[in-house]
């Protein structure tokens, strides 16, 4: 039954019975018709051999039947029975009674005359039924019977035949059929196989094409489409070894970076869009003090902050929250570490965020180092008080705040009487000494609102509010007194200190810092001339009009300047401190002597008397408009820095006048660097943000001049926003022979890399200098070592600096 199955599953099998079935079916409808037609025709034959019987009969037997003649009758009967292949024949008379046969018995009863012809009747004849007439007259009836068996035996024989027809045509078809449908089948057969043996993994199986029918077609298309599949599987195998590779090269990278991640020192977070942990490094739990081994990968973010709460962690501390950009923030823990936390949004090529990345870095002894330098810079060293810079930079910040409430500030400065002799004969360590014990006593009469500094030296200086004239009579009196109490004794004899105070009111006696210091001094002069050991308040009238005319005559010679453009910019250039580059010119200011035009007078004679007057907004307004006027002019400038003074910072149509001269000479903004001293900017901290925020705004650059002179700077940098840092020149000009300004100068480059900012270094005068500041980072460099200020058409780029400083770096 299997085999037979297995016969019938083939398509030439198929294909050869549906044939023989078809023709079986059909042979079987021609046979049956041909027996139909057969059968029809012999009929038809038997039933016109009884037509024509009849009138032969009725004309053979009509004449002897009248004459009664039954001689004649029954020879006419043997007769017509042989010639006309009748079975029998029975003459009736009128009366019905028979009166000759041949062939039937007469005593027999005759059959009943049959009313259809057929072939297969039970006796084998067909008996018909005939009257015998002669003139219109019916002389009697003839009964005979056609013989059926001749006709019976043909048809029989014809059946034969045409089933014998059939049966060899159906075999002769079938081996025809055989024989075409192997012929028809075979290409299949080897398509199949084909099909198989690529199914197998023989890719290299191609057919020949032996025809153009049908077959042939396809049997090309079957060899395209096995070359395609080889080419396809060649491709994903190259592809899949190339995936591998992939695979190999990712693992190892991934293997890198988690070694690179597990020996950073900072603590790395990965979170998806969810919160859910994707990653973390050992460095994170140990900078939050959690278990390295915790298991909280998989887990949302808050379970990890929950492990970090008894350090300070707040549950929602690295939440994504509703900001989607960059976020930073320091965290305070409770054991007094602080560590900056950075977060950094993650994204898919469509800009979609996958999540975030958060950054944790401990900062706390960079934060302790940053305040010890701060400590430093704002401190005098041996008393612990306030230094010089912290004193200009409080100083005026606090004239800055009675100009705008409109209160009163006193500034007294005294100083120890005869000091020097103690150092000359008791040496320097004694007046150590005596001026740690002043510095000490007068603390302890200071308040909390009172500034107190040591200005260098055995000078002294106290910033307080004048709350009235008898306030400051009792403070004087106490210091002074104080001062004088101190017990003081060196190799066994005792000394008395005596101090002069001087005191100074603003705005009554100057309205800008260094006019009410220098009337503080002039105080303390005048109460040195008093008799020393007192205080004096400043009087005007004991110190002369010559400051009086010659600030009236400034005045007027400023003015006449701005009107006969005797103001000269000259130019010097900052270099690039590695390859020499021209970055930009800074413009700086002279003043053409009107007594002597070839002479110019530098910018420290005339500008604190145009600061003092107001006129310095004027000559703001010109370096503006000229320093513009210049790049319009020189598109080979790279840009121009220019000088804007502290009285200008709350000008408000400044930047609108710096938009307006930027438009009006159509100079790219970018060209423009503004330069803002820093004492100026941490003394009026709003107007300078202001300023700032409306340069960035037209597209400028903004410098903070000066840089480090208060030294409280970098509390402050985080409020002025300045691109470029200028390093002050005291910390430059003598770097290479006191090297503890480099360290101030390190300090300042690490923290501005750190802001991504830009640092200039003014006043480079040596090539040991250079080589320093190289060392150190410094982006750009000025100074007299690269070429004094000069006029622009004089200008030209210094070649690059001397390779052997550079060397000695």
């Amino acid at each position: 039954m299997s085999r037979l199955r297995r016969l019938l599953g083939s398509l030439s099998a198929r294909i050869i019975l549906a044939c023989v079935l078809v023709e079986v079916v059909v042979l079987g409808l021609l046979v049956a018709g041909g027996a139909r037609l057969m059968d029809s025709t012999l009929r038809a034959q038997a039933a016109l051999r009884v037509e024509q019987s009849k009138p032969l009969l009725n004309a053979a037997l009509a004449a002897p039947l009248a004459q009664e003649d039954i001689v004649t009758l029954q020879e006419i009967l043997r007769e017509s029975r042989s010639a006309q292949a009748i079975a029998y024949l029975v003459l009736l008379d009128d009366e019905g009674k028979p009166i000759a046969s041949e062939g039937w018995d007469m005593h027999q009863r005759l059959p009943t005359a049959d009313t259809e012809l057929r072939l297969d009747l039970a006796d084998g004849h067909f008996d018909v039924d005939m009257p015998i007439e002669l003139a219109g007259q019916t002389y009697g009836r003839l009964h005979f019977g056609i013989a059926l068996q001749e006709l019976h035996a043909t048809a029989q024989r014809l059946m034969a035949q045409n089933v014998a027809i059939s049966v060899a045509a159906i075999l002769a078809s079938l081996g025809l059929l055989v024989a075409v449908g192997r012929w028809l089948t075979r290409p299949l057969k080897e398509l199949t196989g084909a099909a198989q043996r690529i199914a197998e993994g023989g890719l290299d199986v191609r057919l020949r094409v032996a025809s153009r029918d049908e077959v042939g077609t396809l049997t090309r298309a079957f060899n395209t489409m096995a070359g395609a599949i080889a080419e396809r599987v060649q491709a994903l195998q190259e592809a899949h070894a190339l995936q591998q590779c992939y695979l190999e090269q990712s693992r190892a990278e991934h293997a890198r970076l988690a070694a690179l991640l597990s020996a950073m020192s900072i603590g790395i977070l990965f979170v998806d869009e969810q919160d859910r942990i994707v990653y973390h490094n050992p460095a994170l739990c140990r900078l939050l003090g959690i278990d390295v081994d915790a298991e909280v990968d998989g887990h949302a973010v808050q379970v990890l902050a929950a492990l970090a709460a008894a350090r300070g962690v707040a549950r929602d501390c690295f939440a994504s929250g509703q900001g989607q950009g960059r976020q930073s923030a320091e965290l305070q823990l409770t054991d007094g570490t602080v560590l900056t936390r950075i977060a950094h949004p993650v994204r898919d090529e469509e800009g979609h965020t996958m999540g975030r990345l958060w950054i944790l870095s401990d900062v706390t002894a960079e934060r302790r180092t940053a305040q010890q330098l701060v400590y430093l810079a704002e401190r005098d060293p041996l008393t612990g008080l306030y230094n010089r810079r912290s004193f200009q930079h409080e100083l005026q910040r606090r004239l800055a705040n009675a100009q705008r409430q409109g209160t009163q500030v006193a500034l007294l400065l005294f100083d120890l009487d005869e000091f020097k002799l103690i150092n000359d004969r008791y040496g320097h360590q004694a007046g150590d000494k005596v001026l740690v014990q002043v510095a000490t006593e007068v603390s302890a009469l200071v308040r909390r609102s009172e500034f107190f500094v040591r200005l260098g030296g055995d000078e002294f200086a106290l910033i307080c509010e004048a709350e009235g004239p008898e306030m400051l009579q009792a403070l004087s009196d106490r210091i002074v007194q104080a001062i004088a109490r101190l017990p003081v004794a060196f190799r066994g004899q005792s000394l008395r200190l005596t101090s002069s105070l001087g005191i100074a009111l603003f705005p009554e006696h100057g309205d800008n810092p260094d006019e009410l210091v220098a009337r503080a001094d002039a105080a303390m002069y005048q109460a040195k001339e008093a008799g020393k050991n007192g205080w004096q308040l400043y009087d005007r009238d004991r110190d002369g009009t010559d400051e009086k005319l010659a600030r009236i005559g400034w005045n007027e010679r400023l003015r006449r300047a701005l009107d006969q453009q005797l103001l000269v910019p000259v130019f010097q250039g900052v270099f690039d401190t590695q390859s020499g580059q021209l970055q930009h010119y800074e413009l700086l200011l002279r003043l053409r002597d009107e007594a002597d035009p070839e002479r110019l007078i530098n910018p420290g004679q005339f500008i604190p008397h145009a600061e003092r007057s107001g006129l310095i907004r004027e000559i703001d307004r010109w370096v503006i408009s000229n320093a513009i006027a210049t790049l319009a002019q020189r598109a080979a400038v790279p840009a121009i820095a220019i000088n804007i003074s502290g009285r200008s910072f709350d000008d408000p149509g400044l930047p609108r006048h710096i938009e307006n001269e930027l438009r009006r000479h159509r100079v790219e903004p970018q060209r423009l660097l503004v330069e803002l001293t820093e004492t100026a900017a941490v003394g009026d901290l709003k107007d300078a943000q202001n300023l700032i925020a409306q340069l960035h705004g037209l597209g400028c650059r903004v410098c903070l001049d000066d840089f480090g002179s208060g030294f409280a700077s970098f509390a402050y940098m985080k409020h002025l926003p300045a691109d470029v840092l200028k390093i002050d020149g005291l910390f430059v000009r003598n770097l290479a022979r006191d090297r503890n300004d480099l360290v101030f100068v390190r300090a300042i480059v690490d923290v501005a890399k750190g802001l991504n900012k830009t640092t200039i270094a003014e006043m480079v005068e040596d090539p040991e200098t250079l080589a320093l500041l190289k060392s150190v980072g410094v982006d750009h460099v000025q100074g007299y070592h690269f070429g004094r200020p000069q006029q622009l058409d004089e200008c030209g780029a210094p070649p690059p600096p001397p390779r052997p400083a550079l060397t000695q770096a």
